[in-house]
């Protein structure tokens, strides 16, 4: 039975992270959507804003 129970702690911990996840993915459309997201058109400017965060 154990073994059983490991499964379903397991389950519940992979459909948490599943919902944070889409949840985070719902929020970052609207913020998108709303002008809100900085983007990038090279990889390189990406990364000179990360180096430059503070």
């Amino acid at each position: 039975m154990a073994g059983a129970t490991e499964k379903a702690v397991i389950q519940d911990a992979d459909e948490a992270a599943l919902q944070e996840f889409e949840a985070g993915l719902a929020r970052s459309i609207k913020q998108y959507k709303a002008g809100l997201v900085k983007t990038f058109k090279t990889k390189e400017k990406l990364l000179n804003h990360l180096k430059n965060l503070e």
